[in-house]
């Protein structure tokens, strides 16, 4: 059913091949799906004999999906509405290297691993206390107690080059203040745009129109993401700065 509501909003068609092909039911199952589609919301879709094909009605909407954002819609392939994405390199970690570092993270062990850092010319063998991990929507760190830095830090697991042993742990995650500590983050439009933009910016955000503004819980160790995301270097230019992202308290 909740196909049936994918196909009416985004494609505003459906018809029984849509099932058939989805999910690898007889005609007959399908024609039964729909029917009891219908019969629990009547004001939804009706059939089209002329298309041969059903159609939602005027003032549909979706009662099983809550539609977010184009992106639902890129798995859906339409002829009629032309679609594209940037093809960009992907980051990723060798295999061997994540069920390690999964598995010394679940068994609480210090795992040995070489590390390419943006600091150092060369990598080096260090060894780490994993004990989660966090993704910045871009590429997937793990958070671990490092033996060299004496401190909690984030590296990112593509930067994981071998790793070659383990031992049992005795550094506690309760230690990792960061971590453990959850912050209030404002998140507003850059007050030096224009009002007109503002709005804009606030609206595609989803911010209340009357205060436009967001105020996020996120760990404090992730703050530095947000901001290098979102909240970049003054440039003297608004638009290339559109929103500001401060720590509250």
């Amino acid at each position: 059913m909740q196909h049936i509501e994918r196909c009416l909003f985004w494609r505003g068609e459906l018809k029984r091949a849509d099932l058939i092909e989805e999910f690898g039911i007889n005609p007959i199952q399908a024609a039964k799906d729909f029917k009891a589609y219908m019969e629990r919301f009547p004001n939804a879709m009706e059939y089209r004999k002329s298309l041969k094909r059903y159609v939602p009605l005027p003032h549909f909407k979706p009662s099983l999906i809550s539609p977010t954002s184009i992106d639902d819609f890129s798995h859906m392939a339409s002829k009629s509405v032309p679609l594209a994405t940037w093809p960009l390199p992907a980051r990723v970690a060798a295999p061997s290297v994540l069920q390690v570092m999964v598995s010394a993270t679940r068994e609480r062990q210090d795992v040995e691993v070489r590390y390419q850092s943006m600091t150092g010319e060369q990598s080096k063998w260090r060894w780490l206390a994993p004990h989660a991990f966090a993704s910045d929507d871009e590429r997937w760190h793990v958070r671990a107690y490092c033996h060299i830095r004496n401190d909690f830090r984030d590296f990112v697991l593509g930067r994981i080059i071998e790793t070659r042993g383990t031992r049992d742990s005795k550094v506690s995650s309760s230690a990792d203040h960061d971590w453990n500590t959850m912050v209030d983050v404002l998140i507003m439009p850059n007050p030096s745009l224009e009002p007109g933009q503002r709005q804009a910016i606030a609206a595609e955000y989803r911010m209340p129109p009357d205060r436009m503004e967001l105020i996020l819980k996120v760990r404090k160790s992730m703050v530095f993401y947000l901001k290098a995301k979102f909240d970049g270097e003054p440039t003297g230019n608004p638009a290339a700065q559109q929103l500001f992202v401060t720590v509250l308290g």
